[in-house]
């Protein structure tokens, strides 16, 4: 298998996804940028997902839990699959990282959405007792995914960092979500 050297993969080097389309409409779109690193091209994908606000809390009074955001999660997190295959569809070995506060679970309808069969939630790598990158009422939760193309996923290594969800705001908090380093070996993936 050959990574993706040339020719490029975007039409320019930042491209915002979902600018003529009205789903997106007062949402953050995403930004899909290409890099060049050790000679291979690579394409990240930075998202911000709407919020959760307006749902139900999992342990509120409102049961069965409704989660009226939900349903934009999805159709969000599927144009940025779709965006995916049509990378993939240019160079079926072209790595893409996908990233970013998707405001839902790993084991979500939006989460599932966007991973498709052609991309791997690395955060589901990581045990399960270190697996948080937020802690709301108490509950840890994964917020903040990284999920990459298949062909790339063996070589991948995701580190939730809790340097800031296990801290009170009034403590000195940079963000009440932690950040994730990825780390991923290119040249074993070519």
């Amino acid at each position: 298998m050959k990574l993706a050297t040339v020719p490029k993969l975007l039409d320019k080097n930042v491209v915002r996804i979902g600018d003529e389309n009205p789903l997106f409409e007062s949402t953050r779109k995403p930004l899909a940028a290409e890099f060049t690193f050790q000679g291979q091209n690579v394409v990240v994908i930075s998202n911000h997902l709407n919020s959760k606000l307006g749902d139900a809390t999992p342990f509120g009074k409102v049961q069965p839990l409704v989660l009226k955001s939900e349903e934009k999660r999805v159709q969000l997190a599927q144009e940025v699959n779709h965006f995916v295959q049509g990378i993939q569809e240019k160079n079926t070995n072209a790595p893409v990282v996908v990233l970013g506060d998707m405001n839902d679970f790993e084991f979500s309808k939006p989460l599932e959405a966007l991973e498709g069969t052609i991309l791997k939630d690395m955060l589901n790598t990581v045990p399960k007792e270190n697996r948080y990158t937020y802690i709301h009422e108490g509950n840890a939760q994964v917020l903040d995914h990284i999920l990459v193309t298949n062909n790339i996923a063996p070589h991948t290594i995701v580190d939730p960092v809790h340097l800031n969800s296990n801290i009170m705001k009034e403590h000195g908090r940079v963000s009440d979500h932690d950040p994730v380093l990825v780390q991923i070996d290119l040249k074993k993936a070519s």
